[in-house]
């Protein structure tokens, strides 16, 4: 599934700095991460499991210098989605 993270961001400096080394588990992908210019908003979309795997990923990294949001991705209504690693391979 493909799930949206959108970050409200207090501390940029920290919060980029906890994104660089985050380790993600083995079926989860962050495809893109568009930060706007000064580092303080993003939107994030991967692909994992479970909306919870998401979250416990980013608020273990940075929950506490971000407020974030998390949704699954309504792929019948999506548009320009990755292909899922599953598809391109199966």
């Amino acid at each position: 599934m493909y799930v949206i993270a959108i970050h409200a961001i207090d501390d940029p400096k920290a919060f980029w700095e906890a994104a660089q080394s985050l380790q993600l588990p083995e079926g989860t992908t962050l495809h893109t991460v568009s930060p706007n210019e000064d580092g303080t908003r993003a939107v994030c979309l991967w692909e994992s499991g479970s909306v919870g795997v998401v979250e416990g990923i980013v608020e273990g990294g940075a929950g506490d210098v971000s407020t974030n949001e998390y949704y699954a991705v309504n792929d019948g209504n999506a548009v320009g989605l990755p292909v899922s690693a599953a598809v391109a391979t199966g």
